[in-house]
């Protein structure tokens, strides 16, 4: 969580426990979010997942941020289900790695439809 508060240039607030956030002993899914938005302006925030599975036997850690401005959250023109900001950890969770390539993606299966506003999750 640290380096990815390092890469996102702000602090990553974990909503739950992280003896919730464990699906088992090799993965783990939590949700996280940014402070709450302020000003007057666009009033960003953001809020997403954050978590770790193994693919092929190597831990693969992503996380899929939601973007909202006054409430509201903020898609591509054309994503009519949402737009998800996805950002992967390359490199080795021991070793050392980074955050990076972070793309967004059409939420074409609507999976993500409870994101719809900051703090409803």
């Amino acid at each position: 969580m640290e380096e990815l508060s390092e890469f996102l240039q702000e602090p990553v607030i974990l909503v739950e426990s992280l003896k919730e956030c464990l699906v088992d002993d090799d993965a783990f899914s939590c949700l996280i979010r940014s402070s709450p938005p302020q000003g007057r302006a666009f009033q960003l925030s953001w809020e997403g997942i954050l978590g770790m599975e193994p693919i092929d036997g190597k831990p693969h850690a992503s996380v899929s941020l939601f973007l909202y401005s006054r409430n509201r959250r903020l898609a591509l023109s054309g994503h009519a289900e949402g737009s998800v900001l996805e950002i992967v950890y390359e490199g080795s969770l021991e070793h050392g790695g980074r955050w990076a390539n972070p793309c967004w993606d059409q939420d074409e299966f609507g999976e993500y439809l409870t994101f719809e506003t900051y703090g409803e999750c």
